[in-house]
């Protein structure tokens, strides 16, 4: 019951200001934000431009505006946001043109990012340190919106990996993904030399415009060097897993949103009557509210509980143990190492953002290629804990910490963040990631 109100009050929504949603960047004649003068007037054409590598019917599944109803601004600008949640244009322009007395045409015209883009990239985690080497992405591979994208990185941890997303294939967004890894690296936190094999296969649909459905198979073979870490006797675990997620996504933009929810629960089960080590269930629950409270600004509330049954080192793996500090934890305190007090089987994080956004999201030409790109300036405060037994959940054992920091906002990887942040033992801690801390803190290797 005290995690549970902790939590609620971490998550409690504060009531969004009534402000103008920014919108997405329009260059063509006819801004978004000056087309009410046309309401009500009929839809003879809705117009899209030739030559485009994106096929025909990925674009037009995502414009509910329909040729002979009424023109409805607010649509159109639902519609031009749904072009833009696909992440494959670096920029969308719309006209909307005169065509009658009592009739108007519609016209997007689209800047694409690049199809295929090789590239020399870089990993590097608070834990690892680090790595270099070659990669390849496209974000819209055969024109269908497909995702695929393959990294090799040699430096303080090595790592091969590779991952195709196909978003939506048919119905209301069924859709698939898979991913395989393999990564070689000293664990700080578990103390340990480790070689691991991950893969997992997921398929997903839609509920509605907001119900999201999913279920994921995962595969995770972890090798040590030293003694004691594995669940096995001869240092080579297997967990076989299966999960089920449910979640409420009503955010206004994928990759910038400034108002909604993104709320999800996960149930999952290794072993048990699937084969391999380990024996434990997994319970998680992610919520998650923007708030806008001005042009260039907005709130973000975050809390992530996540619990396993089961003992740690009998049932559940030691390198599954949460420990908090971090980038993509609390952040003012330093990563954890093996012989932090305060870890355990189930963690839970609050966290509190307020960004402005110093540069808008918009299109810039790098030899040729187009990419969408943008910046804003944070601060935060985050809370949480670990634990193992209910006595153990108690708030002296929680760490705080608040800063501030920038982020890039890039295509692929969402954001790089670079962030100062202060914990009660008065020291700075310094941290630099990628993608989102939401997302990254539910990840296994943080």
């Amino acid at each position: 019951m005290r995690r549970l109100l902790w939590l609620l009050l971490v998550l409690l929504p504060t009531p969004a200001a009534a402000v103008d949603i920014i919108p997405i960047p329009i260059t063509a004649p006819g801004r978004l934000d000056t087309l009410e003068v046309h309401t009500g007037r009929i839809v003879r054409a809705i117009d899209l431009p030739a030559g485009l590598v994106t096929k025909e019917y990925v674009i037009r599944r995502e414009i509910r505006s329909r040729v002979d109803d009424p023109f409805d601004p607010d649509l159109l600008r639902d519609d031009v946001q749904r072009l833009e949640n696909l992440a494959i244009f670096a920029e969308i322009a719309v006209a909307v043109v005169d065509d009658s007395a009592d009739g108007v045409a519609i016209a997007f015209t689209f800047r694409e990012m690049p199809v295929l883009v090789p590239m020399i990239g870089f990993r590097y985690t608070e834990e690892d340190g680090f790595s270099v080497g070659p990669g390849i992405s496209s974000l819209n591979l055969g024109g269908r919106g497909v995702s695929v994208s393959g990294r090799a990185y040699f430096g303080a941890a090595d790592q091969y990996w590779g991952r195709a997303t196909w978003p939506w294939i048919s119905g209301n967004h069924f859709s698939i993904e898979g991913y395989a890894a393999r990564l070689t690296r000293f664990d700080v936190r578990n103390a340990f030399h480790e070689k691991s094999d991950e893969m997992y296969a997921r398929v997903g649909t839609y509920v509605g415009d907001h119900g999201r459905l999913s279920a994921r198979a995962t595969y995770l073979r972890t090798q040590s060097e030293e003694d004691g870490i594995t669940l096995s006797p001869d240092n080579d675990d297997r967990l076989f897993g299966l999960y089920t997620t449910a979640g409420w996504d009503t955010r206004d933009s994928y990759r910038v949103p400034r108002t909604g929810w993104r709320n999800e629960i996960e149930f999952g089960r290794v072993g048990g009557f699937l084969p391999g080590d380990g024996d434990f269930t997994s319970l998680v629950l992610d919520v998650r509210r923007w708030i806008p409270s001005g042009l260039r600004n907005k709130f973000l509330l975050s809390g992530l509980m996540s619990t396993q049954t089961g003992t740690t080192g009998v049932d559940v793996p030691l390198y599954y143990r949460y420990q908090i500090g971090g980038a993509n934890s609390v952040r003012g305190w330093p990563v954890q190492g093996p012989s932090e007090a305060l870890a355990g089987k189930n963690q839970l994080i609050g966290t509190v953002e307020y960004s402005y956004t110093l540069k808008p999201i918009n299109r810039y030409d790098v030899f040729g290629w187009s990419f969408a790109v943008g910046l804003d300036a944070v601060a935060f405060m985050d809370a949480g804990l670990a634990w193992n037994e209910d006595a153990e959940f108690a708030l002296n054992r929680s760490r705080r910490g608040l800063g501030a920091g920038l982020r890039l906002l890039v295509p692929g990887s969402e954001m790089l963040r670079a962030e100062l942040g202060w914990n009660s033992e008065n020291t700075i801690q310094f941290h630099f990631a990628s993608g989102s801390k939401p997302t990254a803190q539910r990840s296994r290797n943080r």
